[in-house]
């Protein structure tokens, strides 16, 4: 199936939706392969070790983990379903900004591999306002001496007045965007000292603010192209070719059609997360109620809407009261452009079939303790952060301070 779904990457759009609509999902399996994280439940309330963002590189073979402390660990792939530690680094430190007499947290708020991979591999990590790209020299170097070290290459500051929310590379390996409330800059991989701004939609009277911006992304071969999601339930795409400036969007996708209606309809619209499929036919947007498969020829109507949080509709007010409605859920992509997946309450996590409607399946993270009731609405228990490996079914879920490894069992068999 793997194999099959791999070949129709490299089709049109209409030819890979052909082949794999005829692909059915709903009775695969994934099984829990291993967590990592702590071992036992902590009686500290502290949310310092929680998870704040997790990556694959681009072969599959790193798993990156950022933690809410600044701390960054990295997995490597021992063997086909196993992930080993590679090494650790503290990537940032809390800092005072005197101008604004704030304290800039140290928390990882998005990891990036740098897209070319080689012996020793690059990723980049951001806090609210500072970005730093690293280098992790493997063993077997001269620089390392038996074992994996990481050393800072560059750190680009300044450029971002409001919190910085995501970072994405660009496919030529030389630039990459940054994105914060009101704006998105375009960097230089080699140059730190200057930013160029692609995007700002900052009002000249802040009071008329409407919307901001929450999230981006660098198409996958198309390095002119980019996406950025807003607080309005909107995906813009943005050409680079057109103008330096891109704060007219090439394309806007909306969905009125899918509306909720009322006094939640802003919040549950927001969208949290969105991403270009590996293929680069399709976007993939989250926000607070399900997640939408988009054809970038098709803007006004999303290819599917896959539900699979409408029985928290009754309890919104009591998520608003809570602050929970503002919770920040991500999705991502199979490697094969076929598959979708996010995370919800209770540590449930969902997989669909991204052309399929009604191709489910439901999964839930293991509990620690044994002894937890999973028929309670646990808001605490959130998988926020995911992503899939580029080239096999296996899946990595982040949720409080533990991560899980689930693969999709006799997957061996499909490749």
């Amino acid at each position: 199936i793997w194999y099959s779904r791999q070949r129709a990457m490299s089709a049109g759009p209409d030819e890979f939706l052909s082949k794999v609509r005829g692909f059915n999902d709903s009775t695969q399996q994934w099984e829990f392969s291993q967590m990592f994280g702590e071992d036992e439940a902590s009686q500290d309330d502290s949310t310092d070790n929680y998870i704040s963002s997790l990556s694959f590189d681009s072969t599959g073979a790193y798993l990156a983990v950022g933690y809410n402390c600044g701390q960054v660990v990295v997995l490597y792939q021992e063997d086909e379903h196993t992930y080993q530690l590679c090494c650790e680094f503290k990537s940032h430190n809390s800092e005072f900004d005197c101008l604004t007499s704030t304290e800039i947290e140290e928390k990882i708020n998005s990891i990036e591999w740098f897209p070319f991979s080689g012996r020793n591999p690059q990723l980049m990590t951001c806090n609210d306002k500072t970005i730093k790209l690293f280098r992790v020299t493997m063993p077997g170097s001269d620089e390392s001496g038996g074992f994996p070290v990481v050393r800072p290459r560059r750190v680009f500051s300044g450029g971002h007045t409001f919190n910085i929310n995501s970072l994405s590379f660009n496919n030529d390996g030389e630039t990459f965007i940054s994105t914060d409330d009101l704006s998105i800059n375009l960097w230089n991989v080699e140059i730190s000292s200057e930013a160029f701004n692609i995007v700002n939609i900052k009002p000249e009277n802040m009071e008329t603010l409407k919307e901001v911006i929450t999230r981006s992304d660098f198409h996958p071969t198309s390095c002119n192209l980019f996406v950025y999601s807003t607080s309005k339930g909107i995906m813009r795409t943005g050409d680079l070719r057109d103008s330096s400036l891109c704060d007219r969007p090439s394309q806007e996708f909306s969905d009125p059609a899918g509306s909720l209606g009322g006094f939640f309809e802003e919040l549950v619209a927001t969208i949290s997360d969105c991403k270009f499929s590996p293929n680069g036919h399709f976007l993939l947007s989250r926000d607070y109620l399900s997640m939408k498969v988009w054809d970038l020829r098709k803007v006004n109507e999303p290819v599917q809407r896959i539900k699979f949080n409408e029985h928290l509709i009754p309890k919104l007010c009591d998520l608003y009261e809570s602050d929970n409605i503002f919770d920040k859920f991500g999705c991502c992509w199979s490697g094969n452009s076929s598959q979708v997946m996010s995370g919800s309450y209770n540590g449930d996590f969902y997989i669909s079939n991204a052309f399929e409607p009604g191709n489910v399946t439901q999964l839930t993270l293991n509990s620690r303790s044994g002894n937890e009731s999973w028929n309670q609405f646990d808001t605490s228990n959130k998988a926020l952060h995911m992503d899939w490996h580029p080239k096999q079914d296996i899946i990595s879920v982040g949720a409080k301070d533990c991560g899980y490894i689930y693969v999709r069992k006799n997957a061996e068999d499909d490749h």
